[in-house]
Protein backbone atom coordinates (compact mmCIF):
# COMPACT_ATOMS: atom_id res chain seq x y z
CA UNK A 1 0.00 0.00 0.00
CA UNK A 2 1.29 3.46 -0.87
CA UNK A 3 0.86 5.11 2.53
CA UNK A 4 1.88 8.56 1.32
CA UNK A 5 -1.02 8.53 -1.13
CA UNK A 6 -3.33 8.66 1.91
CA UNK A 7 -2.45 12.35 2.11
CA UNK A 8 -2.80 13.19 -1.58
CA UNK A 9 -6.09 14.74 -2.77
CA UNK A 10 -8.32 12.25 -4.60
CA UNK A 11 -12.09 12.64 -4.96
CA UNK A 12 -14.72 10.62 -6.74
CA UNK A 13 -18.50 11.05 -6.73
CA UNK A 14 -20.45 7.93 -7.66
CA UNK A 15 -24.23 8.09 -7.34
CA UNK A 16 -25.13 9.11 -3.80
CA UNK A 17 -21.66 8.40 -2.40
CA UNK A 18 -18.89 10.98 -2.26
CA UNK A 19 -15.89 8.70 -1.83
CA UNK A 20 -12.43 9.96 -1.01
CA UNK A 21 -9.97 7.09 -0.96
CA UNK A 22 -6.22 6.82 -0.82
CA UNK A 23 -4.07 4.68 1.25
CA UNK A 24 -3.60 4.31 4.82
CA UNK A 25 -5.72 4.18 7.88
CA UNK A 26 -7.32 2.49 10.68
CA UNK A 27 -9.85 1.82 13.16
CA UNK A 28 -11.00 0.03 16.11
CA UNK A 29 -10.32 -3.35 17.40
CA UNK A 30 -10.33 -6.72 19.00
CA UNK A 31 -7.85 -9.38 19.99
CA UNK A 32 -7.32 -13.10 20.38
CA UNK A 33 -4.21 -13.93 22.40
CA UNK A 34 -2.80 -16.31 19.80
CA UNK A 35 -3.65 -17.17 16.22
CA UNK A 36 -4.31 -20.85 16.94
CA UNK A 37 -7.19 -19.90 19.26
CA UNK A 38 -9.22 -18.47 16.38
CA UNK A 39 -12.31 -20.67 16.13
CA UNK A 40 -14.30 -21.00 12.90
CA UNK A 41 -17.40 -18.79 12.62
CA UNK A 42 -20.41 -19.98 14.57
CA UNK A 43 -22.66 -20.08 11.53
CA UNK A 44 -20.15 -22.20 9.63
CA UNK A 45 -20.00 -24.71 12.46
CA UNK A 46 -23.78 -24.82 12.68
CA UNK A 47 -24.35 -25.37 8.97
CA UNK A 48 -21.40 -27.67 8.38
CA UNK A 49 -20.56 -25.96 5.07
CA UNK A 50 -17.69 -23.75 4.06
CA UNK A 51 -18.27 -20.00 4.17
CA UNK A 52 -16.44 -17.79 1.66
CA UNK A 53 -15.43 -14.26 2.64
CA UNK A 54 -14.58 -12.01 -0.30
CA UNK A 55 -12.10 -9.33 0.72
CA UNK A 56 -11.14 -6.21 -1.26
CA UNK A 57 -8.23 -3.94 -0.35
CA UNK A 58 -5.60 -1.68 -1.92
CA UNK A 59 -2.38 -3.19 -0.55
CA UNK A 60 -0.64 -2.99 -3.92
CA UNK A 61 2.85 -2.49 -2.45
CA UNK A 62 5.27 -5.02 -1.02
CA UNK A 63 3.10 -5.22 2.10
CA UNK A 64 0.52 -6.97 -0.07
CA UNK A 65 2.82 -9.99 -0.24
CA UNK A 66 2.86 -10.22 3.54
CA UNK A 67 -0.91 -9.78 3.65
CA UNK A 68 -1.30 -12.67 1.17
CA UNK A 69 0.90 -14.88 3.34
CA UNK A 70 -1.28 -14.18 6.37
CA UNK A 71 -4.50 -14.81 4.44
CA UNK A 72 -3.08 -18.07 3.08
CA UNK A 73 -2.13 -19.13 6.60
CA UNK A 74 -5.64 -18.41 7.85
CA UNK A 75 -7.20 -20.38 5.01
CA UNK A 76 -4.94 -23.36 5.71
CA UNK A 77 -5.99 -23.38 9.38
CA UNK A 78 -9.68 -23.17 8.45
CA UNK A 79 -9.75 -25.49 5.45
CA UNK A 80 -13.26 -26.64 4.71
CA UNK A 81 -14.78 -24.15 7.15
CA UNK A 82 -13.93 -20.58 6.10
CA UNK A 83 -12.04 -19.30 3.07
CA UNK A 84 -10.98 -15.69 2.54
CA UNK A 85 -10.80 -14.87 -1.16
CA UNK A 86 -8.83 -11.65 -1.51
CA UNK A 87 -8.67 -9.16 -4.38
CA UNK A 88 -5.97 -6.48 -4.18
CA UNK A 89 -7.03 -3.51 -6.32
CA UNK A 90 -5.38 -0.23 -7.28
CA UNK A 91 -7.02 2.60 -5.32
CA UNK A 92 -8.74 4.10 -8.37
CA UNK A 93 -10.35 0.75 -9.27
CA UNK A 94 -11.43 0.24 -5.66
CA UNK A 95 -12.98 3.72 -5.79
CA UNK A 96 -14.85 2.93 -8.97
CA UNK A 97 -16.04 -0.58 -8.12
CA UNK A 98 -17.14 -0.45 -4.50
CA UNK A 99 -20.10 2.01 -4.58
CA UNK A 100 -21.92 0.33 -7.50
CA UNK A 101 -21.20 -3.12 -6.07
CA UNK A 102 -22.98 -2.14 -2.85
CA UNK A 103 -25.89 -0.64 -4.82
CA UNK A 104 -26.32 -3.86 -6.82
CA UNK A 105 -25.81 -6.25 -3.87
CA UNK A 106 -22.61 -7.63 -5.40
CA UNK A 107 -20.22 -6.11 -2.87
CA UNK A 108 -17.48 -8.09 -1.17
CA UNK A 109 -18.05 -9.40 2.35
CA UNK A 110 -15.13 -7.40 3.70
CA UNK A 111 -13.15 -4.32 2.66
CA UNK A 112 -10.19 -2.39 4.02
CA UNK A 113 -10.46 1.40 4.05
CA UNK A 114 -9.57 4.51 6.00
CA UNK A 115 -11.92 6.25 8.44
CA UNK A 116 -12.07 9.26 6.11
CA UNK A 117 -13.01 7.08 3.15
CA UNK A 118 -15.60 5.29 5.26
CA UNK A 119 -17.39 8.53 6.22
CA UNK A 120 -19.41 8.80 3.01
CA UNK A 121 -20.53 5.17 3.27
CA UNK A 122 -21.47 5.56 6.92
CA UNK A 123 -23.48 8.68 6.14
CA UNK A 124 -25.37 6.81 3.42
CA UNK A 125 -25.97 3.73 5.57
CA UNK A 126 -23.99 1.39 3.33
CA UNK A 127 -21.62 0.01 5.99
CA UNK A 128 -22.83 -2.26 8.76
CA UNK A 129 -22.23 -1.37 12.42
CA UNK A 130 -19.81 -3.91 13.92
CA UNK A 131 -20.08 -3.31 17.67
CA UNK A 132 -21.02 -6.94 18.38
CA UNK A 133 -17.56 -8.02 17.23
CA UNK A 134 -16.29 -7.17 20.71
CA UNK A 135 -18.64 -9.77 22.17
CA UNK A 136 -16.93 -12.53 20.18
CA UNK A 137 -15.38 -15.19 22.45
CA UNK A 138 -11.61 -14.76 22.64
CA UNK A 139 -11.68 -11.07 21.76
CA UNK A 140 -9.96 -8.84 24.32
CA UNK A 141 -10.98 -5.24 23.69
CA UNK A 142 -8.72 -4.07 26.53
CA UNK A 143 -5.67 -5.08 24.49
CA UNK A 144 -6.28 -2.27 22.00
CA UNK A 145 -4.98 1.27 22.32
CA UNK A 146 -7.86 3.71 22.86
CA UNK A 147 -6.89 5.73 19.79
CA UNK A 148 -7.21 2.62 17.62
CA UNK A 149 -10.70 1.88 18.89
CA UNK A 150 -11.88 5.47 18.42
CA UNK A 151 -10.76 5.57 14.79
CA UNK A 152 -13.50 3.16 13.81
CA UNK A 153 -16.33 4.92 15.60
CA UNK A 154 -18.91 7.34 14.26
CA UNK A 155 -22.12 8.51 15.91
CA UNK A 156 -21.59 6.19 18.86
CA UNK A 157 -21.27 3.07 16.71
CA UNK A 158 -18.32 1.07 15.40
CA UNK A 159 -17.98 0.73 11.63
CA UNK A 160 -14.30 -0.16 11.27
CA UNK A 161 -12.29 -2.84 13.04
CA UNK A 162 -8.51 -2.60 13.20
CA UNK A 163 -6.20 -3.74 10.48
CA UNK A 164 -3.35 -1.26 10.75
CA UNK A 165 -2.96 1.79 12.97
CA UNK A 166 -0.16 4.30 13.07
CA UNK A 167 0.59 7.76 14.35
CA UNK A 168 2.31 10.66 12.67
CA UNK A 169 5.74 10.99 14.25
CA UNK A 170 8.35 13.63 15.06
CA UNK A 171 11.80 12.90 13.59
CA UNK A 172 15.09 14.60 14.37
CA UNK A 173 18.59 14.27 12.91
CA UNK A 174 20.88 13.39 15.82
CA UNK A 175 24.07 14.38 14.03
CA UNK A 176 22.72 17.84 13.19
CA UNK A 177 21.55 18.22 16.79
CA UNK A 178 25.03 17.46 18.06
CA UNK A 179 26.65 19.86 15.56
CA UNK A 180 24.28 22.62 16.73
CA UNK A 181 25.20 22.07 20.38
CA UNK A 182 21.93 20.29 21.22
CA UNK A 183 21.57 17.01 23.09
CA UNK A 184 21.10 14.43 20.30
CA UNK A 185 19.18 12.12 22.64
CA UNK A 186 16.53 14.69 23.54
CA UNK A 187 13.94 16.06 21.11
CA UNK A 188 12.26 19.37 21.94
CA UNK A 189 9.80 18.94 24.79
CA UNK A 190 7.40 21.69 23.74
CA UNK A 191 6.66 24.17 20.97
CA UNK A 192 8.93 26.82 22.46
CA UNK A 193 11.90 24.46 22.39
CA UNK A 194 11.01 23.38 18.86
CA UNK A 195 11.17 27.01 17.72
CA UNK A 196 14.48 27.55 19.51
CA UNK A 197 16.01 24.36 18.10
CA UNK A 198 14.74 25.14 14.59
CA UNK A 199 16.68 28.41 14.55
CA UNK A 200 19.84 26.74 15.87
CA UNK A 201 19.60 23.97 13.28
CA UNK A 202 19.13 26.31 10.31
CA UNK A 203 22.26 27.12 8.31
CA UNK A 204 21.63 28.95 5.04
CA UNK A 205 25.25 28.55 3.94
CA UNK A 206 24.74 24.77 3.87
CA UNK A 207 21.15 24.83 2.56
CA UNK A 208 20.24 23.24 5.87
CA UNK A 209 16.85 23.81 7.48
CA UNK A 210 15.72 23.52 11.07
CA UNK A 211 12.11 22.39 10.65
CA UNK A 212 10.41 21.34 7.42
CA UNK A 213 6.91 22.64 6.58
CA UNK A 214 5.54 21.05 3.38
CA UNK A 215 2.61 22.82 1.74
CA UNK A 216 0.84 19.76 0.25
CA UNK A 217 1.08 16.00 -0.20
CA UNK A 218 1.97 15.37 3.44
CA UNK A 219 0.32 14.44 6.72
CA UNK A 220 -1.77 17.21 8.25
CA UNK A 221 1.05 18.23 10.61
CA UNK A 222 -0.44 21.70 11.14
CA UNK A 223 -3.30 20.08 13.08
CA UNK A 224 -0.89 18.97 15.82
CA UNK A 225 -0.03 22.59 16.53
CA UNK A 226 -3.69 23.63 16.49
CA UNK A 227 -4.67 20.82 18.87
CA UNK A 228 -1.57 21.28 21.00
CA UNK A 229 -2.55 24.87 21.73
CA UNK A 230 -6.12 23.96 22.61
CA UNK A 231 -7.74 24.73 19.26
CA UNK A 232 -9.97 22.84 16.87
CA UNK A 233 -10.72 23.22 13.17
CA UNK A 234 -14.27 21.89 12.83
CA UNK A 235 -17.19 21.27 15.17
CA UNK A 236 -18.24 17.90 13.75
CA UNK A 237 -21.63 17.81 15.47
CA UNK A 238 -22.62 21.29 14.25
CA UNK A 239 -20.88 20.87 10.87
CA UNK A 240 -19.30 24.27 11.36
CA UNK A 241 -15.81 25.74 11.21
CA UNK A 242 -14.19 26.77 14.49
CA UNK A 243 -10.89 27.67 12.87
CA UNK A 244 -11.15 31.45 13.26
CA UNK A 245 -10.39 31.80 16.98
CA UNK A 246 -7.73 33.83 18.82
CA UNK A 247 -5.79 30.74 19.86
CA UNK A 248 -5.72 29.40 16.30
CA UNK A 249 -4.65 32.75 14.84
CA UNK A 250 -1.85 32.83 17.41
CA UNK A 251 -0.76 29.33 16.39
CA UNK A 252 -0.57 30.24 12.72
CA UNK A 253 1.25 33.47 13.57
CA UNK A 254 3.83 31.35 15.39
CA UNK A 255 4.24 29.10 12.34
CA UNK A 256 4.51 32.16 10.08
CA UNK A 257 7.24 33.63 12.26
CA UNK A 258 9.27 30.43 11.95
CA UNK A 259 8.81 30.22 8.18
CA UNK A 260 8.97 33.87 7.10
CA UNK A 261 11.09 35.65 9.68
CA UNK A 262 13.36 32.88 10.91
CA UNK A 263 13.46 31.02 7.60
CA UNK A 264 13.67 27.59 9.19
CA UNK A 265 11.92 25.91 6.23
CA UNK A 266 12.17 26.10 2.44
CA UNK A 267 9.10 27.52 0.70
CA UNK A 268 6.72 25.75 -1.65
CA UNK A 269 7.85 22.14 -1.24
CA UNK A 270 5.52 19.16 -1.19
CA UNK A 271 5.84 16.12 1.05
CA UNK A 272 7.93 14.10 -1.38
CA UNK A 273 10.42 16.96 -1.66
CA UNK A 274 10.66 17.51 2.09
CA UNK A 275 11.10 13.76 2.57
CA UNK A 276 14.12 13.91 0.25
CA UNK A 277 15.63 16.81 2.21
CA UNK A 278 15.37 14.95 5.48
CA UNK A 279 16.60 11.69 3.94
CA UNK A 280 19.56 13.64 2.56
CA UNK A 281 20.56 15.00 5.97
CA UNK A 282 19.58 18.58 5.09
CA UNK A 283 17.01 19.16 7.82
CA UNK A 284 17.07 18.94 11.58
CA UNK A 285 13.40 18.21 12.41
CA UNK A 286 10.38 16.91 10.52
CA UNK A 287 6.88 15.57 11.18
CA UNK A 288 5.68 12.71 8.99
CA UNK A 289 4.59 9.07 9.06
CA UNK A 290 6.38 5.82 10.01
CA UNK A 291 7.09 5.06 6.34
CA UNK A 292 10.10 7.41 6.49
CA UNK A 293 12.01 5.25 8.99
CA UNK A 294 13.06 2.52 6.54
CA UNK A 295 14.53 5.09 4.13
CA UNK A 296 16.41 6.82 6.93
CA UNK A 297 17.94 3.52 7.95
CA UNK A 298 18.94 2.61 4.41
CA UNK A 299 20.47 6.09 3.97
CA UNK A 300 22.41 5.68 7.22
CA UNK A 301 20.83 8.78 8.74
CA UNK A 302 21.33 8.90 12.51
CA UNK A 303 17.84 9.80 13.65
CA UNK A 304 15.47 9.78 16.60
CA UNK A 305 11.70 9.42 16.58
CA UNK A 306 9.03 10.32 19.10
CA UNK A 307 5.61 11.91 19.51
CA UNK A 308 5.49 15.58 18.50
CA UNK A 309 6.33 18.12 21.22
CA UNK A 310 3.69 19.42 23.62
CA UNK A 311 1.81 22.64 23.07
CA UNK A 312 0.43 25.01 25.66
CA UNK A 313 -2.61 22.77 26.20
CA UNK A 314 -1.77 19.23 25.11
CA UNK A 315 0.44 16.82 23.25
CA UNK A 316 -1.28 15.68 20.07
CA UNK A 317 -0.69 13.74 16.90
CA UNK A 318 -2.73 12.17 14.11
CA UNK A 319 -3.77 8.57 14.58
CA UNK A 320 -4.44 7.01 11.22
CA UNK A 321 -4.51 3.64 9.58
CA UNK A 322 -6.63 1.08 7.76
CA UNK A 323 -9.70 -0.68 9.10
CA UNK A 324 -11.91 -3.62 8.17
CA UNK A 325 -15.47 -2.71 7.13
CA UNK A 326 -18.44 -4.88 6.17
CA UNK A 327 -20.69 -3.52 3.38
CA UNK A 328 -24.47 -3.50 3.64
CA UNK A 329 -26.01 -6.62 2.15
CA UNK A 330 -23.41 -9.00 3.59
CA UNK A 331 -25.14 -12.04 5.07
CA UNK A 332 -24.92 -12.80 8.79
CA UNK A 333 -23.06 -15.98 7.93
CA UNK A 334 -20.39 -14.09 5.99
CA UNK A 335 -20.21 -11.34 8.61
CA UNK A 336 -19.53 -13.86 11.38
CA UNK A 337 -16.93 -15.59 9.22
CA UNK A 338 -15.32 -12.17 8.57
CA UNK A 339 -15.27 -11.61 12.34
CA UNK A 340 -13.34 -14.85 12.71
CA UNK A 341 -10.71 -13.70 10.23
CA UNK A 342 -10.49 -10.26 11.87
CA UNK A 343 -9.99 -11.97 15.23
CA UNK A 344 -7.17 -14.03 13.70
CA UNK A 345 -5.60 -10.88 12.25
CA UNK A 346 -5.76 -9.22 15.66
CA UNK A 347 -4.16 -12.11 17.51
CA UNK A 348 -0.87 -11.31 19.21
CA UNK A 349 0.99 -13.73 16.95
CA UNK A 350 -0.25 -12.35 13.62
CA UNK A 351 -0.18 -8.70 14.68
CA UNK A 352 3.45 -9.15 15.74
CA UNK A 353 4.30 -10.75 12.39
CA UNK A 354 2.70 -7.84 10.51
CA UNK A 355 4.50 -5.23 12.61
CA UNK A 356 7.90 -6.85 12.23
CA UNK A 357 7.66 -7.48 8.50
CA UNK A 358 6.08 -4.13 7.55
CA UNK A 359 7.89 -2.00 10.13
CA UNK A 360 4.77 -0.23 11.37
CA UNK A 361 4.01 0.16 15.08
CA UNK A 362 1.55 -2.25 16.72
CA UNK A 363 -1.75 -1.07 18.18
CA UNK A 364 -2.17 -4.12 20.43
CA UNK A 365 -0.70 -3.65 23.89
CA UNK A 366 0.38 -7.29 24.00
CA UNK A 367 2.45 -6.81 20.84
CA UNK A 368 3.91 -3.49 21.97
CA UNK A 369 5.10 -5.22 25.17
CA UNK A 370 6.70 -8.12 23.29
CA UNK A 371 10.51 -8.35 23.86
CA UNK A 372 11.24 -8.61 20.13
CA UNK A 373 9.20 -5.48 19.39
CA UNK A 374 10.77 -3.66 22.33
CA UNK A 375 14.21 -4.56 20.96
CA UNK A 376 13.45 -2.59 17.77
CA UNK A 377 14.00 0.95 19.03
CA UNK A 378 12.17 2.60 16.14
CA UNK A 379 9.03 0.45 16.31
CA UNK A 380 9.01 0.64 20.11
CA UNK A 381 9.20 4.44 20.01
CA UNK A 382 6.26 4.63 17.58
CA UNK A 383 4.08 2.06 19.36
CA UNK A 384 2.30 3.97 22.09
CA UNK A 385 0.23 6.97 21.02
CA UNK A 386 -1.66 6.96 24.32
CA UNK A 387 -4.05 9.87 24.67
CA UNK A 388 -2.11 11.95 22.10
CA UNK A 389 -3.52 10.15 19.06
CA UNK A 390 -6.47 11.83 17.36
CA UNK A 391 -8.33 11.29 14.10
CA UNK A 392 -8.31 14.12 11.57
CA UNK A 393 -11.81 15.64 11.32
CA UNK A 394 -13.68 12.44 12.26
CA UNK A 395 -17.23 12.19 10.93
CA UNK A 396 -16.65 14.82 8.23
CA UNK A 397 -17.26 13.37 4.76
CA UNK A 398 -15.29 16.20 3.11
CA UNK A 399 -12.30 15.98 5.47
CA UNK A 400 -9.85 15.29 2.62
CA UNK A 401 -11.26 18.19 0.61
CA UNK A 402 -10.93 20.57 3.57
CA UNK A 403 -7.34 19.44 3.99
CA UNK A 404 -6.29 19.66 0.35
CA UNK A 405 -8.40 22.63 -0.80
CA UNK A 406 -8.35 24.85 2.28
CA UNK A 407 -5.91 24.03 5.07
CA UNK A 408 -2.83 23.12 3.08
CA UNK A 409 -3.34 26.17 0.82
CA UNK A 410 -3.53 28.19 4.05
CA UNK A 411 -0.15 26.74 5.07
CA UNK A 412 1.27 27.57 1.64
CA UNK A 413 0.10 31.17 1.95
CA UNK A 414 1.42 31.53 5.49
CA UNK A 415 4.84 30.10 4.59
CA UNK A 416 4.90 32.62 1.72
CA UNK A 417 4.13 35.59 3.99
CA UNK A 418 0.33 36.00 4.04
CA UNK A 419 -1.05 37.72 7.12
CA UNK A 420 -2.14 34.78 9.34
CA UNK A 421 -5.28 36.50 10.70
CA UNK A 422 -6.53 37.24 7.18
CA UNK A 423 -5.67 33.74 5.99
CA UNK A 424 -7.38 32.01 8.91
CA UNK A 425 -10.57 34.03 8.43
CA UNK A 426 -10.77 33.23 4.71
CA UNK A 427 -9.99 29.57 5.36
CA UNK A 428 -12.70 29.37 8.00
CA UNK A 429 -15.26 30.80 5.58
CA UNK A 430 -14.17 28.30 2.93
CA UNK A 431 -14.60 25.41 5.36
CA UNK A 432 -18.12 26.57 6.17
CA UNK A 433 -18.95 26.67 2.47
CA UNK A 434 -17.80 23.05 2.10
CA UNK A 435 -19.66 21.92 5.21
CA UNK A 436 -22.97 23.28 3.89
CA UNK A 437 -23.16 20.15 1.75
CA UNK A 438 -23.14 17.97 4.88
CA UNK A 439 -25.95 19.69 6.78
Amino acid sequence: MNHRSRFMPSRLVTGALALILVAGLAACGSNNNDASSSAPGASSQASGKKVTVTFWNTFTGSDGDTLKEIVDGYNAKNKGKIEVKMDILPADQFNQKLPPSIATSTAPSLVAMSPTSASAFIQNGTLLPLDDFYETPGVNKADFEDSAIQLGQSGGKTYLLPMQVFGIQFYWNMDLFKAAGLDPEKPPADFNELADYAVKLTDASKNQYGFLMPIKGAPQYYSMFVWGNGGEMVDASAKQSVLNTPENVKTFEWLADLAVNKKVTPKGLNGVETDKLFLGGKAGMYITGPWLAAGLKSNNVNFGVSLPPKGSAAQATIADGVGFAVPKGTSDEERLAAYDFIGYWNSTEIAKEWSQKIGFPPYLKSVAADPDIQADETIAAMSNLGSAGRAFLPGIVNADRINSDVLFPLMEQIVSGLDPATGVQKASDAIDDILKTEK
